[in-house]
């Protein structure tokens, strides 16, 4: 009989075998031109990465004395869990274009969930049975590795001769990466998200120390060919009507404006300015964060998107029909267009040139001058020239600018020390110091308001003012964003003036996701939404749906009667939160979880509805 330790490393070797081409089949479309070597570089990697845990804890019981038998049982077991788990992975990026997350396991695990994702009740017995199947197949490979040949051709060399290979493999494969996320080089990056689990490797860092400029757009000659990437956007060409109008488009965005912000009192410009057109009411930002905010306002997409969007440097549709049109850009911020990455995403197709950040001085300092910039911008423009205006306000950002001119809270924190402050003691006039932010923001949109007026500019201009998420003062226990799916973060101000568009106030449930399926057809696209957004018109809401949010690692499902938080990292699967819609405990998330099935399937077929899919 062969000795335990080296029957677990022939074990560990055909487990090796078996799972080279199980994952490089899961990941077969990433394999296109060059990006096809890279995948076997990664595979290599990666296989031998999902045995070491596996390796590593029978390795453990082997020193045991008279654990040699448990250990090879163990092995087995574990290893029949995991080959499982990529048979598992493989089927769920076979039918929805990602892989296996918190999410996705949730649901397959809860009673009925996969029935209702359109398995019958034979496949749970299906599922069982190869399950049992992989747990011989394990047992198999281990008696092979105990057996003792007469020439002894399983005999394997020192483990460091074996492991030296593709260790070096997983070097190439990490420069590889790291070098097409600098240059973006888009093929590369689209086969690395097809191998389950793959974690990337930047060289931002050392590339910053060494005074390079990593890529942050793809050449607009490589826009139209989506071969060499995952994405599936637009799901078609777009097609314009012959008699399309080229509106210009005034678009405003706050960082942290929530939506109880709009009132006569503490907005007033803006409040007077939404009697033109429409307000909503009830308007949720697709993030808690900015990231997930922006992204999902100009593409129409849940956050779920925004990786593979990121790595494909792949611009959002309104954006490049705005540049076929020949439209003049006019982009201002407070903050950096870097960071997060909106250079590589939302301007990706846009020169550098027309990307002015303000950071300078406080927040309400660089808001004045940005808007004094749009206000050039603006008045350069001739009446036969379309343009596009963006600014983003960071006033409201913590720790919230103003300058004396604008108080109308006079009971506010002054020396507001992150290092010092009592949050919970000083909230309220914390609270006080964004209420006057808020103030001087709309102030200087007043400025922004009275110049299109008075150069007759609305009846051919389109105005959005929103922001990119909420914040929250401790109502529900946090303060800031990023944090919950509160509605004290989700819930921003919406307002759209545009021309034939009726002044309303809207109570229906609408999201940032709604957004470009509203200018899309304005400016003369035919398609269906679904061809380009997952969002509804604003002009025509639904009154009962479900909107999607997004954080860094987690989609939110906010229906009329419950949120329910879905993580999107593969250790997630405790993270699950259920609350009703005012953000408050469930007693039995269970079955609120198993009532909800039909909608997260929905959900399912949203996150995968721009992927290519086998």
């Amino acid at each position: 009989m062969v000795n335990p330790a080296a029957r677990l490393r022939r074990f560990m070797l055909f487990n090796y075998l078996l799972l080279y081409p199980l994952v490089l089949f899961i990941a077969r479309d990433g394999a296109h031109g060059t990006a096809a070597l890279f995948l076997l570089a990664a595979v290599a990697g990666y296989a031998l990465l999902y045995l070491l845990p596996v390796w590593g804890l029978a390795r453990l019981l082997l020193v045991v004395p008279g654990m040699a038998r448990p250990a090879m049982l163990v092995a087995c077991v574990l290893m029949a869990g995991l080959v499982f788990l990529l048979y598992l992975d493989g089927v769920i990026y076979d039918m929805y274009g990602f892989h296996l997350n918190g999410f996705v396991w949730n649901l397959v695990t809860t009673p009925g969930g996969i029935e209702s994702m359109g398995g019958t009740p034979g496949t749970r017995i299906t599922v069982a049975v190869i399950a049992l199947g992989l747990v011989l197949l394990q047992g198999g490979l281990m008696w092979l590795a105990g057996i003792t040949l007469a020439r002894d051709w399983l005999r394997l060399p020192a483990a460091r001769w074996m492991v030296l290979p593709v260790l070096v493999l997983m070097v190439a494969d990490r420069a590889a990466y790291g070098i097409s996320h600098f240059t973006g080089y888009r093929p590369v990056l689209a086969a690395a998200q097809a191998v389950p689990f793959y974690i990337p490797t930047t060289f931002r860092s050392v590339a910053k120390n060494l005074g390079l400029e990593p890529a942050s757009r793809v050449p607009v000659s490589r826009l139209a060919s989506r071969e060499d990437g995952r994405l599936a956007y637009p799901a078609a060409p777009l097609v314009l009507a012959e008699n399309a109008r080229d509106y210009n488009i005034v678009w405003l965005t706050c960082e942290s404006l929530r939506w109880d912000m709009l009132t006569p009192e503490i907005m007033p410009n803006l409040w007077a300015f939404s009697q033109k057109g429409r307000r909503f009411t009830d308007h949720v930002s697709g993030g808690n964060g900015t990231r997930m905010g922006i992204f999902s306002m100009f593409y129409g997409l849940p956050g779920s998107y925004w990786f593979s969007v990121l790595d494909e440097r792949q611009p959002p549709l309104l954006v490049q029909l705005l540049q076929q049109r020949d439209y003049r850009f006019g982009l201002f911020s407070g903050a950096k267009f870097t960071y997060p990455e909106f250079d590589k995403t939302v301007w990706s197709s846009l020169p550098a040139s027309v990307l002015k950040e303000d950071m300078v001085g406080e927040g309400w300092q660089r808001d004045e001058r940005n808007v004094t910039r749009m206000l050039d911008f603006i008045g350069n423009s001739e009446n036969s020239e379309p343009f596009m205006g963006f600014l983003f306000f960071e006033s409201a950002h913590a720790h919230y600018y103003f300058p004396e001119d604008d108080v109308i809270r006079p009971d506010y924190l002054v020396d507001f020390n992150y290092a010092t402050v009592d949050v919970e003691a000083e909230i309220d006039r914390i609270f006080n110091r964004y209420i006057n932010a808020a103030h001087h923001i709309d102030r200087q949109m007043g400025r922004l308001f009275e110049a299109l007026e008075a150069r007759g500019l609305l009846d051919r201009t389109i105005v959005v003012v929103t922001s990119d998420h909420g914040e929250e003062f401790l109502e529900k226990g946090r303060w800031g964003h990023n944090s919950e799916f509160h509605d004290e973060q989700l819930r921003t101000p919406m307002v759209l003036v545009a021309p034939g568009v009726a002044p309303a106030v809207v109570d229906a449930p609408t999201s940032h996701l709604d957004i470009v399926p509203t200018l899309m057809p304005m400016l003369g696209v035919t398609n269906p939404v679904s061809d380009y957004a997952l969002g509804t018109s604003l002009l025509s809401p639904q009154a009962s749906r479900y909107r999607l949010v997004a954080s860094w690692d987690a989609l939110g499902y906010i229906g009329p009667d419950y949120k329910v938080a879905l993580p999107l990292q593969p250790g997630g699967v405790f993270e699950m939160g259920v609350t009703d819609r005012s953000d408050q405990p469930v007693a039995d998330a269970d079955a609120i979880m198993a009532g909800l099935q039909p909608e997260l399937v929905s959900v399912l077929e949203d996150m995968a509805a721009f992927y290519r899919r086998h």
